[in-house]
């Protein structure tokens, strides 16, 4: 009986690779695909497909933009309504912070995400990935936490509330070149992004930020959300 696979995913290009590495399958057969959260919603509840493979980014609804781990907004359906499909997360972030994000349907009984891909994925890989999840075996997905010194986390919860490496290199007594060293390090680790340029220096804090309390480092009653909510690039 050939395994029944969803394909969920905003980018038409991928739909359509989805069609031509699957089509030569004989075990494998594509019974839909969606390009919004809505419509994955709709497809897995009447078609219960055995696997599904969604983006970790999807928009709500056509027309909207797509929403960083908005995938998961399907992982909790599938959980709330006990539904058999089984998950195979794509994503085209190198850093773990997503991986975080899906461990509590990683860990939740009966699972729900069994594997954890890059979008760099071969095709191959990923009918090894459907053919795993079917057979309801899961791939041990390893965390790795970005592990930050004491200092560095007083300057990150700093950070948090919107404070500006003067504001905060005055509050510690220390220069505030020490504070630039401090953040430049820890954004190093929690971004993977080594190198910022100035023109998205707000905006890569305010990511560092989010990635953070993805990561568990924050927690949700140490940022500003205003801050956090602003959506600036300068």
């Amino acid at each position: 009986m050939s395994i029944r696979v969803a394909v969920i995913d905003d980018h038409p290009d991928v739909l359509l690779g989805a069609i031509a590495y699957l089509g030569g399958c004989s075990d494998i057969r594509l019974i839909g695909q969606g390009q919004t959260i809505a419509e994955a919603l709709a497809l897995l509840q009447e078609q219960q497909p055995q696997v599904a493979l969604v983006d970790l980014e999807l928009p709500r609804a056509p027309g909207e933009s797509a929403e960083y781990l908005g995938g998961l907004t399907i992982a909790r359906a599938v959980r709330a309504g006990g539904w058999p499909t089984r998950l195979v997360i794509m994503t085209g972030h190198r850093d773990r912070s997503g991986l975080v994000a899906v461990q509590p349907f990683v860990e939740c009984k009966p699972r729900v995400v069994y594997d954890y891909l890059l979008k760099s994925a071969t095709p191959q890989e990923r009918i090894e990935a459907i053919r795993r999840t079917a057979q309801g075996v899961g791939r041990l997905l390893k965390l790795d936490v970005p592990k930050l010194t004491p200092r560095e986390r007083i300057v990150l919860r700093h950070m948090a509330l919107g404070l500006e490496n003067a504001e905060i290199a005055q509050k510690l007594v220390v220069a505030p070149s020490t504070v630039a060293s401090h953040v430049k390090s820890l954004m190093a680790k929690i971004l993977s992004e080594p190198g910022v340029e100035d023109g998205q220096l707000r905006r890569t804090r305010t990511l560092c930020v989010r990635r953070a309390l993805e990561y568990g480092i924050l927690r949700p009653d140490q940022i500003n959300r205003n801050q956090l909510g602003r959506n600036v690039a300068q």
